[in-house]
């Protein structure tokens, strides 16, 4: 009877071993968790996605849009319906992998740059960090390309009754209001998608996502809307 605790405690052991080393299969193996630690959550997609955009060319006279996954995660060129767009955002992308690729952008006279970038910083960093890199992007793009008009987005609201998400939206609307003073500062435009996208509570309404933090179709056309009138 002494020993039933003990072996119960064994037992609880041994099953979390064994669910742990299953979970760490389906994500690929010890060496793709090593890999994805390292790399602060980031898999070989971005990788990939950077490599084959430093192979695709940016001509004088595009428009890029600039950002994460959900950036990267729509068509924007026949969303928009304007084949001049072109699309360099990648999941899990951050203001410190922004700062290393955008000489790749900045060096290539385009005529309009749409940002959005720092939701995925807030997993491992304070607002202030971010937005003193958001900072810093603003600044070379402004000097290293200062006929480009650039337009800054508000950061979206995450929900976390969808799926846990360890980003406070508190963070989120304080990041945006000095996004939004960095636009006044510089005569930019400042794009405030939170008020769109955000509800009562200041979440990710849920109809516009399914897991919390990237959006759905629906979504995309709101923001279509809010944007359509900058490329007239």
């Amino acid at each position: 009877m002494q020993n039933k605790p003990l072996i119960f405690s064994i037992f609880l052991n041994i099953l979390f071993v064994v669910v742990l080393i299953f979970l760490v299969h389906k994500l690929g193996g010890w060496n793709f968790l090593k890999y994805r630690l390292n790399n602060r959550g980031l898999g070989s997609e971005y990788d990939h996605r950077k490599s084959l955009y430093e192979k695709m060319p940016i001509e004088k006279g595009d428009i890029i849009f600039l950002g994460n996954s959900i950036t990267a995660q729509c068509d924007w060129a026949e969303l928009m319906n304007n084949p001049k767009i072109k699309n360099r955002g990648i999941p899990g992308e951050s203001t410190d992998g922004i700062l290393k690729r955008l000489g790749g952008i900045t060096d290539k006279e385009v005529s309009k740059l749409f940002l959005m970038i720092g939701v995925n910083d807030l997993l491992f960093h304070k607002p202030d960090y971010v937005i003193q890199n958001y900072q810093k992007i603003v600044s070379r793009i402004i000097k290293e390309s200062p006929e480009t008009e650039l337009y800054l987005y508000s950061i979206l609201p995450v929900n976390p009754d969808v799926r846990v998400i360890p980003i406070d939206n508190n963070d989120i609307v304080f990041i945006n209001k000095t996004i939004q003073q960095i636009a006044l500062d510089n005569q930019l435009k400042y794009i405030d998608l939170h008020a769109k996208f955000a509800n009562k509570d200041g979440a990710l309404f849920a109809k516009f996502t399914s897991d919390g933090i990237h959006l759905n179709g629906e979504a995309y056309l709101i923001w279509k809307t809010e944007i359509e009138g900058y490329f007239n």
